[in-house]
């Protein structure tokens, strides 16, 4: 379902104009895909400037910046006759928009000061982005943007994503429910700044962009903070997310503020349910709660629209919780993990019988959610899993419109399985969201997607199999069977090993089988895995910015792969058989690589390895190698040409 737009207007207070980003920031898409049966052709986006193919917005029902409910969405304001963003670039001691009372303050990686709240906990009731650590800024000056009432201890603390995260997501969000209304947003950035054009940063509401990306570094110029201030009309959430633009920093960012005439709001329009860890009741209150094992009752009674609450605490699994029933595309059913309420810190962890510590020869253990028929519309928000077998959610039969959101999740076999139940032939997923996902020691999957599971938007998705043994071996994301139109955006997948094998090492970041087709990977990041960091079989498949490191073979390429803007860097072998390489073209395999960059100073390294009735075209960007390692290898009925590639980067 296309996203409604609002308005927003947009006021720099800086000193520095636009020009200074320093050339043309790198277009995002919006959305995820459209399946066939919207028939709707497919948009374009620009890249650098340069149009590419991209689908349209996935029609699960909500938008992908949406915490949970369909809520605002923004675009700039435009000058009658240009579809030029208009924004207001204001000098020092020049008015921004007119203020509003206060609303909601944060002191973002900090301790509460004032009416800013404490943001220096692992929960936050408003933060979604579950990888994130504190910095401190070394020395505090207010710059000549920051209103002298903002309390100079809140800019000294901020939040940004640890470094293991940095070559591919980029992401922080806030979602905030809000009574419908015109509201004020002030954003404050700390230092240091490397110079106007380092530190980029797009603003995004409810999954709309917003401006023109922010040149923070310009703001925090002489590394003092800056604050930057947006209007805009909400309705029932504010979904905030700063983005970083591809190939710059991280924005540093200290503080959060809202104001206007409208407010919080304390639950949804809806019906509330509630579930504790020791509850039994009928789940109509928090003094009569449910247990987790009457969910599915729960979800049943509920009318679309409606919330089940799940509060913080340890939750105990052994069997399944089959569910069998759900909202709609208009009027999902969240199950929402909280404190005492959505404005209380608190996220519910269901802990299973894993092994912890794992080993190969430990207790697997269980599915927590198995979906059924009829588990249609369902988002699950905010919760946390712990030595979980084969799925913490399981998709047994055919849904539609599942959403999992701002979800952590350690020691499990797979996050996500698409796997039949019983006699059943199909399990397909149509409308598919996952959102600010962590996942941290698993031994097969983040998620496996099949049969004919369609119109998925993965999209800031982290995975670290921590290298964790199996009888078999790990893959980030798998994508099986016929599984299509499918985007991946900024999710990063580190550490798959097979190790200690007789012949070939397996296992990868991300891989695609044969009966894929119309998938994308957009500034995506693959790391630190025993095969390739992507081992794509897929048709109509396009590789964005993609960045792939120290894994056997960086891009192994089976299928009808483009790829542009791309970076692969330093493979490494850890072991078994087969080449070290950075393009591995592999029989079938028909590939264009544009504007991409491959730099190592390993001599066993093979730049260009095509095996078979591989064919490679290799348009533009460089390549650097030591002088001792292969350039390319192309066995006799395979087929490389190279055009204007560049001798060093």
């Amino acid at each position: 379902m296309a996203a409604r737009r609002a308005r927003a207007r947009v006021t720099w207070a800086w000193m520095f104009g636009l020009a200074a980003c320093g050339g043309d920031p790198a277009a995002t898409t919006e959305g995820a895909t459209t399946t066939e049966a919207t028939g709707g052709d497919p948009s374009t986006t620009g890249t650098g400037g340069q149009p590419t193919t991209t689908e349209a917005a996935p029609t699960s029902g909500s938008s992908p910046g949406t915490g949970s409910e369909t809520g605002t969405t923004t675009t700039t304001e435009t000058t009658p006759g240009t579809s030029e963003p208009t924004t207001e670039t204001s000098t020092t001691g020049e008015p921004g928009p007119e203020l509003g009372p206060p609303v909601l303050r944060i002191n973002v990686g900090g301790p509460a000061v004032g009416e800013f709240l404490a943001d220096d906990g692992p929960e936050s009731p408003y933060r979604a982005s579950p990888d994130t650590q504190i910095f401190a800024a070394d020395a505090v000056v207010a710059g000549p943007s920051v209103p002298a009432e903002v309390p100079l201890e809140v800019l000294a603390t901020g939040r940004v994503e640890p470094p293991e995260l940095l070559g591919g997501t980029g992401q922080l969000r806030y979602s905030v429910p809000v009574e419908p209304g015109t509201y004020q947003l002030r954003l404050h950035f700390s230092g240091p700044s490397q110079g106007p054009g380092t530190r980029l940063a797009q603003l995004w509401i409810d999954g709309a962009t917003v401006g023109e990306p922010i040149d923070v570094s310009a703001l925090t110029a002489g590394d003092a903070s800056g604050t930057v201030t947006v209007e805009i009309t909400a309705d029932a959430w504010l979904d905030v997310e700063l983005v970083r633009v591809p190939g710059s920093e991280m924005p540093l960012l200290s503080a959060l503020e809202l104001f206007g005439d409208g407010g919080l709001r304390d639950g949804p329009a809806g019906t509330v349910r509630h579930i504790t860890p020791a509850g039994g009741g009928s789940g109509d209150s928090v003094d009569d709660a449910a247990g987790l094992g009457q969910l599915p009752a729960l979800i049943a009674a509920s009318a679309p629209g409606d919330e089940v609450w799940i509060h913080a605490g340890e939750y105990e699994t052994g069997g399944e919780i089959f569910i069998g029933s759900g909202g709609t595309a208009e009027a999902p059913i969240v199950v929402r993990g909280v404190g005492a309420d959505w404005h209380s810190p608190g996220r519910p962890r269901f802990v299973g019988t894993r092994a912890n510590p794992w080993t190969a020869e430990g207790a697997v253990g269980g599915t927590v959610f198995r979906l059924n028929a009829g588990a249609d519309h369902l988002q699950f928000v905010n919760l946390a899993f712990a030595d979980q077998g084969n799925g913490c959610w399981r998709v047994a039969q055919p849904i539609a419109g599942l959403r999992l959101d701002n979800i952590v999740a350690t020691n499990v076999h797979r996050l996500l399985e698409d796997f039949v139940g019983g006699d059943e032939t199909d399990a397909t997923i149509t409308g598919l969201v996952m959102k600010d996902v962590s996942v941290r020691g698993y031994a097969r999957a983040v998620a496996r997607l099949q049969y004919q599971t369609h119109e998925v938007l993965l999209e800031d998705v982290f995975g670290d199999s921590e290298a964790q043994p199996f009888e078999s071996f790990s893959t980030g994301v798998t994508l099986d069977q016929a599984a299509h139109h499918v985007t991946l955006r900024r999710s990063v997948m580190l550490n798959h090993q097979q190790v200690d094998v007789e012949g070939y090492w397996n296992a990868d970041g991300f891989s695609t089988e044969r009966d894929n087709h119309a998938i994308r990977f957009e500034d995506t990041f693959a790391a630190g895995n025993t095969d390739g960091g992507y081992d794509l079989k897929s048709t109509d498949t396009t590789l964005v910015r993609a960045v792939a490191v120290d894994n056997k073979r960086n891009f192994r390429l089976w299928g009808q792969i483009a790829m542009e803007g791309c970076v692969g860097l330093d493979p490494h072998k850890r072991g078994g058989s087969g080449t070290q390489a950075q393009v591995h073209g592999n029989p079938q395999g028909v590939f264009t690589v544009t504007d991409s960059r491959f730099v190592d100073d390993d001599p066993a390294t093979i730049v260009f390895d095509l095996d078979d009735d591989a064919a490679g075209t290799i348009v533009g960007g460089c390549v650097e190698h030591h002088p001792e390692a292969t350039y390319q290898t192309v066995e006799p009925a395979a087929s490389l040409m190279l055009t204007d590639v560049a001798d060093g980067c």
